[in-house]
């Protein structure tokens, strides 16, 4: 998307008729692939700007140049030192090597300079004398090309025709000006579809979630079917031999009528085990079933977060960050919180540690003693945190909230009942040796929950990040 090689013929001619003889009064380099320069001609100072940014390479005039940053950056102070002051004596383009040169002439008699525009697809700014000794150079450079090295041109390539995007309605300067116009309007799109883009990627996974979750919501009729054969082998068991690996048994219909069933079964099992395991398979589907149709709705919510983020960029696109602002280090640079927080009844806080290491964070280093601390009785799983003012109870409706998500973050997640433990944080302890997340605690109480999907769906749907 960069100027395409009769775009820079254009502009060099255009700034050749126009500039020629005019002298560059002010430099400034906000990062280290952008150059703006004030060029004074009689009656009026034009500020251009050369930019060797991926896919945006271009020279042109813009109307007002970035603030520049604390601490711009190092070659700022070479092309200050050594364009202020210099005339613009000529602009020449290399269309076969997409390269344009705008040469300059330094006052008293000094060294003459060309600064140098490579617009390929690895884009690069060059300052160097008349000898091609290289004085400054964007970065990131193509490679030998070094400050100190003379500058060797780019090696000529078949270029094809094409037309030029170039068209404006400025008098002065007119191409120049719709290069920027251009070129800027595709790095502000550029910029948006970055931001887009991870919103686009979760939503896609999600989507791949919700089709997993779909079809396990939809096995009712698979557990039904369990349940129809269990009850058919229940009612015949006295038909069942231990060993056969199949038994044809008569189902009586609601309307009267009968049909032959083949029901396959499991050698190795007794007829009550056949009978038993059908139930137990009935249950456990149900059960699943149920719960991830809770999780639909839940993971439903979230879609629709991320599809009215994704509406807000479209209708409202964010400005870029000023050009040289520092970037925010995100990634494994970032610390990110030990926990996640749900918001349970009457609008309490309730916190789920993240994993083992960020489990002994959450209870060691950020809950308080008299915080209520949660964990599923003998089973692996998530430290859960209620942080509660000191000398207060916690509501009852609290405390099921937060051994709901006890339960549902542990081994036990589905089962229709779950010991859920709970104590003060500071009667929680661990030992000097022991593994990430592993404690002892005392003085606990137990509650047996009754998993609720509508209570473990209204608390999933307030899931955040903790601060």
């Amino acid at each position: 998307m960069s100027l395409r090689p009769e775009e820079l013929v254009l502009i060099a001619a255009e700034l050749d008729r126009e500039l020629a003889g005019g002298v560059v009064q002010k430099v400034y380099a906000p990062t280290t692939t952008r150059v703006y320069f004030e060029v004074r001609v009689p009656g009026r100072s034009q500020l251009l700007l050369m930019c060797s940014d991926a896919g945006l390479a271009r020279v042109s005039a813009v109307e007002e140049r970035p603030a520049n940053p604390m601490t711009p950056p190092g070659w700022q102070a070479v092309l200050r030192r050594d364009l202020t002051g210099a005339k613009l004596v000529d602009c020449e383009a290399l269309p076969a090597r997409k390269t344009l040169l705008m040469h300059f002439a330094r006052p008293s008699g000094g060294t003459n300079l060309t600064l140098v525009l490579e617009a390929t697809t690895a884009p690069a700014i060059v300052l160097c004398k008349e000898d091609a000794k290289v004085l400054a150079t964007s970065s990131p450079s193509r490679p030998g090309l070094r400050v100190g090295q003379p500058w060797i041109p780019l090696e000529e390539q078949a270029i094809r025709a094409s037309p030029s995007r170039l068209a404006g309605e400025h008098v002065f300067l007119r191409l120049a000006h719709a290069a920027e116009t251009l070129l800027a309007t595709t790095e502000q799109k550029t910029w948006v579809d970055a931001r887009r883009a991870p919103l686009l990627s979760k939503l896609k996974k999600l989507e791949r979630t919700k089709e997993k979750v779909r079809a396990e919501a939809e096995r009712t009729g698979k557990a039904l079917e369990f349940r129809r054969a269990g009850e058919l082998l229940a009612q015949n068991l006295y038909q069942l031999e231990r060993g056969a690996k199949s038994v044809t048994l008569t189902e009586y219909l609601e309307d009267g009528s009968t049909r032959d069933v083949v029901v396959e079964l499991d050698p190795k099992r007794t007829p009550q085990q056949e009978v038993e395991w059908r139930f137990h398979q009935y249950k456990r589907m149900l059960r699943g079933a149920e719960m991830a149709k809770a999780r639909l709705i839940a993971l439903d919510a979230e879609s629709a977060a991320l599809e009215a983020q994704l509406a807000s960029l479209d209708s409202s696109p964010p400005e870029p960050p000023p050009l040289g602002a520092p970037r925010v280090k995100s990634g494994p640079q970032e610390a990110l919180p030990p926990y996640r927080e749900y918001t349970g009844h009457a609008g309490h806080r309730i916190w789920v540690g993240r994993g083992p290491a960020h489990n002994d964070a959450l209870t060691f280093h950020v809950a308080r003693p008299f915080h209520v601390w949660l964990h599923t009785r003998g089973l692996p799983g998530a430290h859960v945190v209620i942080p509660i003012e000191k000398n207060t109870e916690v509501p009852g409706e609290l405390l099921l909230d937060a051994a709901t998500l006890a339960a549902h973050h542990s081994d036990a997640k589905g089962e229709p009942r779950v010991e859920v433990s709970y104590v003060p944080a500071k009667f929680v302890r661990k030992a000097k040796d022991a593994p990430p997340g592993a404690v002892t605690y005392s003085r606990e109480k137990t509650l047996l929950l009754r998993l609720e999907p509508a209570r473990l769906q209204r608390l999933l749907a307030t899931e955040r990040l903790g601060a």
